[in-house]
């Protein structure tokens, strides 16, 4: 009974772990907006709002720029409200995911150009390849009509050659059936 009640503590357990593990990644924007509300120290507020530029940049490396700026739109007039110094960084975090989001578009246009430029040689190329196969099946084409017209040659000049060969072999018979009946 006590193994029993021992291995369905240990299931809750994990199953209680695996759900708050879950549930913390998408209220860690929640928890540190929250923290900057109720903080009234401004060096603490600091540190949270560190924390905010973690996540959002984290939010950037996950390639969810637009979710990155709601996060810090959100955030932002908390932390002037509470330490207006601090209300700078923000605008340099919202410039250089501007920046990033530029850079993205660039690097994904400068990407389609090159597909297009290689799909374009690759055309090229294989445009060039058939016609390099055609013309060098024209070629042995000529050369297979021109052997074909060779041997056509030959075989006629054999031919005729037996010709000449038979005919003067029956001439030569019938000159000797002449000169046996003579």
């Amino acid at each position: 009974m006590k193994k029993l009640v021992l291995t369905l503590a240990v299931a809750l357990t994990i199953g209680a772990a695996a759900v708050s593990c879950g549930n913390n990644a998408g209220s860690a924007a929640k928890d540190i907006k929250a923290k900057i509300e109720h903080c009234s120290n401004p060096d603490s507020v600091k540190v949270y709002a560190e924390e905010a530029r973690e996540y959002a940049r984290k939010l950037v490396a996950e390639g969810k720029v637009e979710e990155a700026k709601k996060y810090l739109a959100e955030i932002e007039p908390v932390v002037k409200e509470k330490v207006p110094a601090l209300a700078g960084t923000f605008t340099t975090v919202n410039g250089l995911l501007d920046k990033v989001e530029d850079t993205a578009a660039d690097k994904a246009a400068d990407a389609k150009e090159s597909a297009s430029a290689a799909v374009d040689s690759a055309k090229s190329a294989a445009g060039s390849a058939v016609d390099a196969a055609k013309e060098k099946a024209g070629e042995v084409g000529d050369a297979a009509a021109q052997k074909a017209s060779d041997l056509k040659q030959a075989v006629s000049d054999k031919a005729s050659d037996v010709k000449d060969a038979t005919s003067d072999a029956v001439q030569k018979g019938a000159d000797k059936v002449k000169d046996l009946l003579n």
